[in-house]
């Protein structure tokens, strides 16, 4: 890949709901690059964007895209990228990586043989609480333990949408709480050091009108010795995002919600406060893509290669160990 100017660039996204949204509308405010959508389906109401759509895959290949943003349903993330990396078009695909490992090894090789650049979007390691975390993390002794969860109630999530009819709902699209929470097997393999074990259970609990899990309950073993394990649900009223980390002598606590890092020694709580609206992390991330794509940094944090040993961990957790509880 040669380096762009930042003025250049033109942006194929292929996907317009709320995330591919949600990245145009930061894209719009903060650069001024050429961006472009591809939909298969031409009844869909315009983009409010007034950016051009194409209808016709050639079409939307011929304007010759320097990066497709992979923002569609989970399970076409993978035959997508194919298609553009045939083109030799750079890659910035939304988390997860597929809701299978069907040819993620052949995009893999794809990737490497032509050297193009690649981004997996899990935004939430820009959250100052992750981000912060992760610097305690580097000058303290290793922990005993931690305890991550992330609860909430599935048809809040997007008030205007069925929730039963959304992805989130369909495990064949890539549903359920193991990949579409996937940030914190993410942060977690990020700041402990890589994780080396996952195992559990995962099923569904709770009357939600979906047939993905809807819950997940692991223990996480990481390279560095360190343990830990982790919650996810959809079905909890009180949402909750934290991760609580134990040491001999002192416990801290990230709340990612209320954006505070709280460290309790000797007796005394330490309380840390964040600045975090909703799309904070969403443009620390896009400005650290554009940045490290400028300079052609291909160990960019989370490329494909890299994100694909953990994609490969929890899709061996998730052949294993589902629980039927009915």
């Amino acid at each position: 890949m040669k380096k762009k100017s930042s003025d250049n660039l033109k942006l194929l996204f292929f996907g317009l709901g709320s995330i591919g949204k949600k990245h145009i509308s930061i894209i719009k405010d903060n650069f001024d690059f050429e961006i472009f959508a591809y939909r298969t389906n031409k009844g869909q109401e315009k983009n409010g964007f007034k950016i051009n759509e194409f209808y016709n895959l050639d079409e939307a290949f011929s304007i010759k895209p320097d990066i497709a943003f992979i923002t569609n349903p989970t399970h076409l993330h993978i035959e997508t990228s194919l298609e553009c990396v045939k083109r030799n078009i750079d890659l910035f695909i939304e988390k997860p990586i597929s809701n299978s490992l069907g040819k993620t090894d052949e995009l893999d090789k794809k990737i490497k043989k032509r050297k193009l650049f690649s981004y997996i979007a899990y935004n939430m390691r820009f959250h100052p609480v992750i981000s912060n975390l992760l610097k305690m993390l580097e000058n303290k002794e290793k922990p005993i333990y931690f305890r991550a969860v992330c609860c909430s109630y599935l048809p809040n999530w997007r008030p205007s949408q069925n929730y039963s009819k959304s992805y989130s709902a369909k495990k064949e699209f890539g549903g359920g709480v193991i990949l579409d929470l996937s940030h914190e097997f993410d942060y977690i393999d990020w700041i402990f050091g890589g994780i080396k074990k996952i195992d559990g259970f995962y099923g569904k609990v709770s009357d939600l009108k979906i047939n993905s899990e809807d819950i997940l309950n692991a223990q996480i073993l990481c390279k560095s010795g360190i343990k830990g394990d982790l919650h996810l649900d959809y079905f909890s009223h009180k949402s909750e995002r934290k991760i609580q980390i134990y040491y001999k002598n002192e416990y801290i606590e990230g709340d990612m919600i209320k954006n505070t890092i709280n460290i309790l020694k000797d007796k005394k709580i330490k309380t840390i406060n964040y600045t975090c609206d909703k799309d904070f992390t969403y443009k620390k991330q896009i400005q650290y893509f554009f940045k490290n794509y400028q300079k052609g940094n291909y160990n960019i944090m989370n490329n494909y290669s890299e994100a694909l040993k953990l994609f490969k961990k929890i899709m061996e957790f998730k052949k294993k160990n589902i629980i039927h509880f009915e």
